[in-house]
């Protein structure tokens, strides 16, 4: 692998040795416009996020659910493009400091030259990686070799129900973090969680790989975080932040998306139990 970019370096410094998981906020480019995506993302920064994702909007985010999917649709509505995306984490990265890392569905690489420009269009935007939840296996070389090159990560999302063999798989290629979903549903999920489950599941991981796991969709309430972060280094939290914006114009929305952001950074940071240094 070349140099890992100073975001990309940021990143694996951040997540490797926790004893509280790290939070991640997650937004898609251009919602719920440019200009306000932007400063949501720095204010969520200000209020406990310690790195950042953002979504490169997409006109069928199939593994998203309701709200994520109407934040994709309104930025889209509003002329987001790939150059929003980069844009947008030049702008957040260069001002917050924290990592960005991009979550973008594999037809959207394809639609930008392809995973060469779009690794290295990442790279020279600041961001520290980029992950594709629905990577096909036949791209995934393509893609690892494309993002190595330039020096940025590539964390892997894994379903619940992979065998072992393609735990194996995913973690010979991913970089940064691998991601556990702590629900098997789209994101939105906003049940609760089997904890024990997901308890095995992010052992098992462990078992295959020594980077960090990162929780993600189903995290919908503060509580939930708290009880999944004995079991992770890091949680992505998307849907609870990304629905006070549909739901309230600015400033309300922004101010009650702010208050969940900072409600769940202390959820994560704070947990009642302390956890052990992961490996």
């Amino acid at each position: 692998m070349a140099t890992l970019t100073p975001a990309a370096t940021r990143l694996t410094t951040l997540l490797k040795g926790r004893r509280r998981p790290a939070f991640g906020a997650f937004l898609p480019a251009g919602f719920p416009n440019w200009a306000a995506g932007i400063e949501t993302l720095r204010a969520f920064t200000r209020h406990g996020a310690d790195f950042l994702e953002v979504g490169v909007p997409h006109r069928t985010p199939s593994l998203d659910g309701p709200d994520i999917r109407a934040a994709h649709s309104q930025a889209l509505s509003q002329g987001a493009r790939m150059a929003h995306v980069f844009s947008t984490i030049r702008l957040v990265a260069s001002s917050t400091g924290v990592p960005v890392v991009a979550m973008s569905y594999w037809s959207s690489v394809l639609d930008h030259d392809g995973p060469v420009r779009f690794a290295q269009d990442l790279a020279q935007a600041g961001a520290a990686g980029a992950m594709i939840p629905n990577l096909p296996v036949t791209a995934a070389r393509e893609w690892i070799d494309a993002a190595r090159s330039a020096g940025i990560h590539t964390p892997q999302f894994v379903p619940r129900d992979a065998d072992d063999e393609q735990l194996a798989a995913i973690a010979e290629t991913a970089s940064g973090w691998i991601h556990a979903p702590a629900g098997s549903a789209p994101t939105g999920y906003q049940s609760d969680l089997d904890l024990p489950a997901l308890r095995d599941f992010t052992a098992r991981l462990r078992t295959h790989s020594r980077l960090p796991v990162v929780g993600g969709i189903g995290i919908s309430t503060p509580q939930l975080a708290e009880q999944v972060a004995p079991f992770v280094d890091g949680a992505v939290i998307g849907s609870p932040l990304v629905r006070p914006l549909l739901q309230c114009p600015a400033p309300a929305g922004l101010d009650s998306a702010v208050e969940q952001a900072r409600a769940f950074a202390y959820a994560l940071h704070t947990p009642a139990f302390p956890r052990p240094l992961s490996a």
